[in-house]
C-alpha cells in the first residue's frame, strides 16, 4: 500500500509562503485519502429516519432525511425517472395521459387490488417498485419518451414503511429539451402543478419533493461511496421473489463510479488483506446490494430470536471513483440497543492513482 508522509502545520505554512512568493498560479494541492478510520452511521435512532452518504476517503458522512424527497430525476443521457425505495413507494402505470383525467376510478381499482400496498401479496411481475439491486435497469416509471403522448399518467403512493403515512399522488412527466417537465397532484385533484428539471453533470439525480420542489439529497457522484439506509429490496418466500422492505440496507454508489465485492474471513482474514489479494477479486459495480443486507443479522421470527448483531464472518472491498481500494468491516448494529446507529472501520488498502 502507499504511504502518505504528513509534513507538520508550520512545514505546510511555510511552503504556502515559498510557493506564493515564487508564483501567482500555485499548483493545486492533492489531499491524500484517508488511510483508515471508524464511522458511527448518523441514521437517526430506532425509527431509522436517515439515508447516510459516506465518503471513505474524506472521512465524512452526510445524514439526510429518508423522506425528504419523492422523485430522482437520472442527469445522464436517458431520461429516467426513480421512486422514493427508501420509503417504501410504490407507482402504478395508467392508460391515461390527461393528468386531470385520473382520479377516484383509478384510485378505487389500485386500493381493491393492493398494487400500492408493500407486502407479500406484491410478486415479482406485478411489483410496482424500482428494481431494487439497479433501479436505473428497471425502473417502474417507464422511460420518459421523446413523444408527449407516449407518457401516461402514473399512480404513486409515497410509501408508509417506517415513514409517516401521505396522499397517493398521481404524476406524468414529459421531456423538456435535454430535461424534464413533471405534473404532479393529489391522486384526486382536478387541477396540478408543474416543475421543470434541468440536469445536473455532477450529480447521479436531481430529486424532487412534491411540497418544496428541487432538493439536496445525495452528494456529488463522485463524493460519496456506500449509504447506509432503510428501503425497499426484495426476499424469496416459498420459491417466490417478492418485495421486502428492509432497515439496514448499504448501498454502493453505482453510478458514481463505485464497485464493491464481498470477502469472507475463511478465505482472507481481514487483518490479513492486502494489495496483493485486489487483483483476485471480481468486483460489483452494476448490483448496488452486494453490501446490501449480507453483513447483519436481525434475528427474525418470535421471541426468543436471537439478539440482532453483524456477521464476524464476512467483510468488503470498497473501490472507490478515484481508484483508491478500501476494506470495511462493520463492528455493531446498534449503539447502547438502538438500532439505527450502526458502526464499522475500514482502511486503505490500495491508493489510486
Amino acid at each position: 500500500m502507499k504511504k502518505y508522509r504528513f509534513l507538520p502545520v508550520t512545514a505546510l505554512l511555510a511552503g504556502v509562503v515559498l510557493v506564493s512568493s515564487c508564483s501567482d498560479d500555485p499548483d493545486p494541492v492533492i489531499v491524500p485519502p484517508t488511510e483508515s478510520g471508524l464511522i458511527e452511521v448518523d441514521g437517526g435512532g430506532a425509527t431509522y429516519p436517515n439515508t447516510v452518504f459516506v465518503s471513505l476517503r474524506a472521512e465524512k458522512q452526510t445524514a439526510v432525511p429518508r423522506a425528504s424527497w419523492d422523485l430522482a430525476f437520472s442527469t445522464g443521457s436517458d431520461f429516467k425517472v426513480l421512486i422514493n425505495g427508501t420509503t417504501g413507494a410504490m407507482a402504478s402505470a395508467t392508460t391515461k395521459t390527461d393528468i386531470n383525467a385520473v382520479g377516484t376510478t383509478e384510485i378505487a381499482a389500485a386500493e381493491a387490488s393492493g398494487e400500492l400496498i408493500m407486502g407479500f401479496t406484491n410478486m415479482v411481475g406485478i411489483l410496482k417498485v424500482d428494481n431494487a439491486a439497479n433501479p436505473l435497469s428497471q425502473p417502474v416509471i417507464a422511460a420518459v419518451s421523446a413523444t408527449d403522448a407516449s407518457n401516461v399518467v402514473y399512480l404513486l403512493s409515497r410509501g408508509a414503511s417506517a415513514a409517516e403515512a401521505r396522499p397517493w399522488k398521481k404524476v406524468r412527466i414529459i421531456r423538456k429539451g435535454d430535461g424534464y417537465t413533471l405534473q404532479h397532484a393529489n391522486a384526486d385533484a382536478t387541477t396540478f402543478s408543474t416543475l421543470d428539471i434541468t440536469k445536473n453533470a455532477d450529480d447521479n439525480f436531481v430529486y424532487v419533493n412534491f411540497e418544496t420542489g428541487i432538493v439536496d439529497v445525495e452528494p456529488a457522484k463522485t463524493d460519496w461511496d456506500i449509504a447506509w439506509t432503510a428501503g425497499t429490496s426484495s426476499t424469496t418466500s416459498q420459491g417466490t421473489t417478492l418485495a421486502y422492505f428492509y432497515q439496514d440496507l448499504v448501498y454502493h454508489n453505482i453510478y458514481g463510479g463505485t464497485s464493491a465485492v464481498a470477502v469472507l474471513e475463511e478465505t482472507v482474514p481481514y487483518a490479513e488483506f492486502d494489495e496483493t489479494d485486489v487483483p483476485t477479486l471480481a468486483f460489483n459495480s452494476d448490483n448496488r446490494l452486494t453490501i446490501g443486507s449480507t453483513w447483519r443479522f436481525t434475528g427474525g421470527g418470535p421471541p426468543p430470536s436471537p439478539t440482532p448483531t453483524v456477521y464476524d464472518t464476512i467483510y468488503y472491498i470498497v473501490k472507490d471513483s478515484d481508484g483508491n481500494v478500501y476494506k470495511v468491516r462493520f463492528l455493531s448494529l446498534t449503539k447502547d440497543g438502538e438500532r439505527g446507529k450502526p458502526s464499522f472501520e475500514y482502511e486503505l488498502v490500495e491508493a489510486g492513482n
